[in-house]
């Protein structure tokens, strides 16, 4: 049996279980409209796949949900902990995701027009485990948030 760990509290896992994991986490903001978050997946793969093969598919999936605005700004080669590691920036107009959000009043309330939102995603691979960070935050304010995010990826310790 193999232990999970979430913040403060632990879990025992059945050995026939798999984590396949998702954390969200939201940073601190002064505006009670803008929630900047950064999620954290890991995906057990079903087999062994190059990073690059990796980040391509990642790369079409976020291009396959069809916002009209979508444009990549950077694309890089980084390392997390030592580990090759592949950082994508993109950004889009939040009024383009209405249309993808449907008749959702709740969702829609705080999207103006000209909003837009930019975000990270970084993605690396563990053997046949994939793990992927993105941080999500108003345009006009990346810079800020982007520096707590790229500490965040620096703290990352070690990859087993």
């Amino acid at each position: 049996m193999s232990k999970l760990a979430f913040s403060d509290i632990e879990f025992e896992i059945p050995d026939n279980w798999q984590d396949q994991g998702m954390i969200t986490l939201t940073i601190p903001s002064t505006d009670k409209k803008v929630r900047p978050n950064i999620i954290c997946t890991k995906e057990i793969l079903p087999q062994a796949v190059d990073l690059a093969t990796y980040f391509n598919k990642i790369k079409e999936a976020v291009k396959a949900r069809g916002i009209q605005s979508f444009q990549i700004l950077d694309e890089r080669e980084i390392k997390v902990a030592g580990v090759p590691a592949m950082q994508m920036v993109c950004a889009w107009d939040l009024e383009a995701m209405k249309q993808m959000l449907g008749d959702n009043p709740e969702a829609l309330k705080n999207i103006q027009p000209g909003q837009k939102v930019q975000q990270i995603q970084v993605s690396f691979l563990v053997g046949e485990v994939a793990y992927n960070l993105t941080g999500s935050f108003p345009a006009d304010q990346f810079e800020i948030y982007g520096r707590p995010f790229q500490k965040f990826i620096q703290s990352i310790k070690s990859i087993a």
